[in-house]
C-alpha cells in the first residue's frame, strides 16, 4: 500500500505538467477538467471505449475495457485495422489506481461505478470522466462528451447528425398496437429484455413494440417458457453475444406454437465490432437492421449502404463486399 500512495504522489507531479485543459460536465453531472490535447486516454468502462473509438481516437488509447473482447476473426481483423495493438491494451480484470498510474494516463473515462476510483484519481491530479449512456438521448449526449473531451466536436456534431438521420428513416406511423410486436432475448432463450432496457427502446425506434412490455425493470429478466408462449411475439430477435441461435425457438416443439416460430421471424442480430443492442454509436446500425427487420422495403437506403458509409466516415475503415456479407449476410 505504502508503494501505491508513493507512486500516486509522484505521478501527480508528473500530470500536474500538462498546460491548460478544457472544463466538461460528464454524464454523472460532475465538472471535470480535461488535458486540452489528451494523449493517454485509459477507459475502465467498455460502453466509453467504444465512443473512443468511434471518434477516431484508438491510437490514444494506452489501456482499455472492451465490450466483450472480440472473438470472431472478422471483428479482430477490423479493430487491428483501427488499432494495430488493441490486443496489448485489453485490461484482464477490474482496473486499478495503480494499473492506471504505471500507464501514465492522462486522462480515464469510466462507468457509475468507478465513482471511487475517480475521487482517488483525482485526488492526484488524473482527471476521469463519467459515461451513464442508458438511452438513445444518453447515447447522443455521451457522443457530443467525447468529441469536447477528445477535441473532435465536429466529428461528434457529424456522428450526432448521422443518429438523427437514422432515426427520422427508421420509424414507422400508424398506431401502436399495429406494429410488430417484438420479444429481444439474451444469452439464454428464456432471458428476455425489460421494458426499461435500451433494447427496448431500439424497438420503438426501428418501429416495433416490445412483446414484454409488461415486464417491469432495466435488467435482463429470466422468465418462463410459458410466458414466452403466453406473449406470443411476432418476431423474436436474439442479441448478438451468446449461444441462442435461431434454431433454438425453431427446432424446439415447446415454442412451435408462437407467431414467430411459425412465421420463420426469428433472428439473430449481426455485429462487427461491439454488439449493436449496446448504448454505443454502433447501435444506430442496430436501428437500421430492426427497421429492415420489421418494416422490409420501406427506407431509401439499404443496412449495407448505411454500413458502409458509417463505418467509413467516423472508424476510417473501408468494409470489403466479403466482410459486409459476413455481417449482414449477401
Amino acid at each position: 500500500m505504502k508503494g501505491i500512495v508513493v507512486g500516486l504522489i509522484v505521478f501527480a507531479f508528473v500530470v500536474g505538467g500538462w498546460a491548460g485543459g478544457r472544463t466538461v460536465i460528464d454524464q454523472a453531472g460532475r465538472t471535470v477538467v480535461v488535458p486540452e490535447h489528451p494523449e493517454r486516454v485509459a477507459s475502465a468502462f467498455g460502453v466509453a471505449t467504444a465512443y473512443l473509438y468511434a471518434l477516431g481516437a484508438g491510437d490514444r488509447v494506452v489501456g482499455a475495457r472492451y465490450l466483450g473482447v472480440p472473438e470472431s476473426p472478422l471483428a479482430r481483423g477490423v479493430l487491428a485495422r483501427l488499432d494495430p495493438g488493441w490486443e496489448a491494451k485489453v485490461f484482464p480484470g477490474d482496473v486499478t489506481a495503480e494499473t492506471l498510474v504505471a500507464l501514465r494516463a492522462d486522462l480515464v473515462v469510466g462507468g457509475t461505478r468507478h465513482g471511487k476510483l475517480a475521487d482517488l484519481l483525482s485526488d492526484v491530479g488524473i482527471p476521469t470522466v463519467i459515461y451513464a449512456a442508458e438511452t438513445f438521448a444518453g447515447v447522443r449526449e455521451a457522443t457530443q462528451l467525447t468529441g469536447e473531451v477528445l477535441g473532435r466536436e465536429e466529428t461528434s456534431r457529424r456522428l450526432v447528425a448521422f443518429f438523427d438521420e437514422v432515426v427520422a428513416g427508421a420509424g414507422q406511423g400508424g398506431p401502436t398496437d399495429a406494429l410488430p410486436r417484438v420479444l429481444f432475448v439474451g444469452t439464454e432463450p428464456l432471458r428476455v429484455a425489460a421494458v426499461g432496457m435500451y433494447q427496448t427502446q431500439l424497438l420503438a425506434l426501428a418501429g416495433g413494440q416490445p412483446a414484454a412490455g409488461d415486464l417491469a425493470g432495466a435488467a435482463w429478466q429470466n422468465v418462463s417458457a410459458e410466458q414466452i408462449l403466453l406473449w406470443n411475439p411476432d418476431v423474436i430477435v436474439i442479441a448478438s453475444y451468446g449461444g441462442v441461435t435461431p434454431a433454438t425457438f425453431l427446432d424446439d416443439p415447446v415454442f412451435a406454437a408462437l407467431a414467430a416460430v411459425r412465421a420463420g421471424r426469428v433472428h439473430k442480430m449481426p455485429q462487427l465490432l461491439f454488439a449493436w443492442d449496446n448504448p454505443i454509436p454502433e447501435s444506430a446500425l442496430g436501428i437500421v437492421w430492426l427497421a429492415e427487420l420489421l418494416h422490409p422495403g420501406t427506407r431509401s437506403s439499404s443496412l449495407a449502404e448505411v454500413a458502409t458509409r458509417f463505418y467509413r466516415e467516423f472508424y476510417g475503415v473501408e468494409l470489403t463486399e466479403g466482410e459486409l456479407a459476413a455481417i449482414i449476410g449477401p
